[in-house]
C-alpha cells in the first residue's frame, strides 16, 4: 500500500462513520404520513437542522390529529416547545420497560439552550398500568402524554416514539411564569386542652387568708398561761367578788378622812 492511499483510506473511514451515525429527521418522518404535520413544524421552526446534528436522540412525535394549537405559535415559541420533545438519549419500549424506578428523568434539547429554568428542560416518564406517561418535570405541570407506539428505532442513534398529545411545559410561550415549588404548609399548633389545676393547688388558700389564719401553735405560744380558774364558765362571777348590790366595805384611808372631817367641824364649833 502506497503512502498516498493511506490518507485517502482514513478520509473514507471518517466519512463512512459520520454518514452511519448521521440521519435526516425530515426524510425519516416523511415515511410516516400520520406525523406529516409534526414533520412540517420541525422544519418551520428550524429545529430539524439541530436534530440532524445530534448523534443520539429520542423524538417524541405527535400525530396529526393531536397537534392542536402548535401550528398557530410563533417560530421562536414553537422551537422551544418542540425542543422539549427531543430527548438527548436513546429510549425504545424495551429500554423503558427495564427502568429500575417507576419514574425516570430525561434531559431534552431545550435544557442545552441555556434558557431553561425550574426544570423546564427535563421530562418525567412514569410507568403506569402497563403504559408510560410523559410530562414536564416542572412542579405542578400536567403529565398526561401517553406512549402510543414505537414509530421507528435505530439502536442506538435514533428512536421515534409516538405520544398521544403535546407535552405542556409551563412558561415556554411567555403567557405565564414558570411554576416554582409550592411553599411549605405552616404547621399550626394544635390547641392544647386547658390543664386542670391539681386539687392541692385549687384548695390552696390565698396569701391574705394565710395571714388571717395564724397557726394555732403560734397563738398558743403568745397567749398567757391560763389561771387555775380557767375551767370556770366565762359568764360565772368570781368567787371572791362581792355581790353586785352589796357595796364594798370602806377602806382605812376613807375612815381616817371622815374622822378628821368630824374633828375639824367640832373644833370650829368650840372655838366659835
Amino acid at each position: 500500500m502506497s503512502r498516498s492511499t493511506v490518507p485517502l483510506l482514513c478520509s473514507f473511514l471518517i466519512l463512512f462513520a459520520s454518514s452511519a451515525s448521521a440521519f435526516n429527521i425530515t426524510r425519516i418522518l416523511g415515511q410516516y404520513p400520520d406525523y406529516s404535520t409534526f414533520n412540517e413544524l420541525l422544519s418551520k421552526s428550524g429545529l430539524a437542522t439541530d436534530i440532524n446534528s445530534r448523534g443520539t436522540i429520542t423524538l417524541l412525535a405527535i400525530p396529526n390529529g393531536a397537534v392542536g394549537d402548535l401550528t398557530s405559535k410563533s417560530d421562536d415559541v414553537l422551537k422551544r416547545v418542540l425542543a422539549t420533545h427531543v430527548v438527548l438519549d436513546y429510549y425504545d419500549p424495551m429500554k423503558l420497560q427495564r427502568m429500575k424506578d417507576k419514574t425516570a428523568k430525561m434531559t431534552t434539547m431545550y435544557q442545552q439552550s441555556g434558557k431553561a429554568a425550574y426544570d423546564q428542560g427535563f421530562l418525567n416518564v412514569t410507568a403506569r398500568d402497563g403504559s408510560f406517561i410523559f410530562g414536564s418535570a416542572v412542579v405542578g405541570a400536567q403529565r398526561n402524554s401517553k406512549l402510543e407506539k414505537s414509530v421507528m428505532n435505530q439502536p442506538y442513534n435514533i428512536s421515534i416514539l409516538g405520544i398521544s398529545q403535546p407535552i405542556v411545559t409551563p412558561g415556554l410561550d411567555g403567557t405565564m411564569a414558570p411554576i416554582s415549588a409550592p411553599p411549605p404548609k405552616a404547621n399550626t399548633p394544635k390547641s392544647s386542652p386547658v390543664a386542670e389545676a391539681p386539687a392541692e393547688e385549687e384548695e390552696a388558700e390565698s396569701p391574705a387568708e394565710e395571714e388571717a389564719e395564724a397557726p394555732a401553735e403560734e397563738e398558743e405560744a403568745e397567749a398567757p398561761a391560763p389561771s387555775k380558774d380557767a375551767d370556770a364558765p366565762a359568764g360565772a362571777p368570781d368567787a371572791d367578788a362581792p355581790p353586785a348590790d352589796q357595796a364594798p366595805p370602806p377602806s382605812s384611808a376613807a375612815k381616817l378622812k371622815v374622822s378628821f372631817g368630824l374633828f375639824v367641824v367640832l373644833a370650829t364649833i368650840i372655838l366659835a
